[in-house]
């Protein structure tokens, strides 16, 4: 819990930052209000329950194995739960995007993962803009429960706080490493570490917007070797997704808004038929 209130505090640090800087002219009220949403709901409901559900499937496929790897070094476990924690979140956040191709039977994922690129203006809180079934599926939060159940957890929550920590880094609206960019030292460098302007990239759309690249959070030879790696040489045009921003009840609760809106149109064609 103390892990989790640094990260928040770090976030809202680094928010404050952004806000005095200027940073966050030109977002919008509306952003940020989805942003609450999503962060209140995950904080209070869908985490709790994400943790409970995947300790208790854990514990049910390795009734045995409680513990097995305690033995094992902090700094073993660190890159074991780093490089998979990485690995896995590279491929489901690349099925992800596939999801909006037109017909893609991912499309269900790309809706829950369109949340946190809905927002038209890049900085920090973006990190906390998550539509509430993320937790369910994103790989991090089966690789630590995992984790933590055969005795690595400590190793794994560190890798965890290092990725996320860097994550808040390439959210910034403030890009760090623009002065760096035609430095061909550092565009090697590129190949390896996820920076702001490789992140950015990812988030926009137009000139230097590719939202189809740059997967990984922080180590970018995975998409280097995968073949989704783009190396920016400036901002994208927009920041966001292209097109009809959806309900801001869709953002954050999507899958649910469909059993809503099912519920309501049975409810109309009844009410319908009974004054007929």
């Amino acid at each position: 819990m103390a892990d989790v209130s640094y990260v928040i505090l770090a976030t809202v640090i680094i928010l404050v930052i952004e806000a005095l800087s200027g940073s966050l002219k030109g977002a919008r009220i509306r952003d940020f209000g989805v942003t609450a949403i999503c962060f209140l709901s995950n904080s209070a409901v869908t985490r709790p329950i994400a943790g409970l559900l995947i300790g208790g499937v854990v514990a049910t496929l390795l009734p045995a194995h409680a513990g097995a790897w305690s033995d094992m070094p902090l700094w073993q476990s660190f890159l074991l739960g780093f490089f998979l924690m990485e690995f896995g979140f590279y491929w489901m956040h690349r099925w992800a995007h596939e999801g909006q191709r037109q017909g893609s039977r991912l499309s269900w994922l790309w809706k829950i993962h369109r949340t946190h690129h809905s927002a038209d203006h890049l900085n920090v809180s973006v990190t906390m803009r998550q539509n509430i079934f993320w937790a369910f599926v994103v790989p991090n939060s089966w690789i630590v429960g995992l984790a933590v159940y055969i005795g690595i957890g400590e190793g794994a929550a560190l890798a965890l706080i290092v990725i996320y920590a860097w994550n808040l880094l390439t959210h910034t609206h403030y890009r760090w490493d623009d002065p760096l960019l035609a430095l061909p030292v550092f565009r090697g460098l590129q190949h390896v570490i996820v920076t702001p302007s490789m992140h950015h990239s990812h988030h926009g759309f137009g000139k230097d917007g590719k939202m189809y690249r740059n997967y990984a959070v922080m180590f970018s030879a995975y998409d280097w070797l995968f073949g989704t790696l783009h190396l920016p040489l400036g901002r994208p045009s927009r920041y966001g997704v292209p097109g009809e921003t959806p309900a801001w009840t869709e953002e954050a609760f999507f899958p649910l808004t469909l059993v809503s809106d099912t519920i309501i149109r049975k409810g109309s064609r009844h009410r319908r038929e009974r004054q007929q």
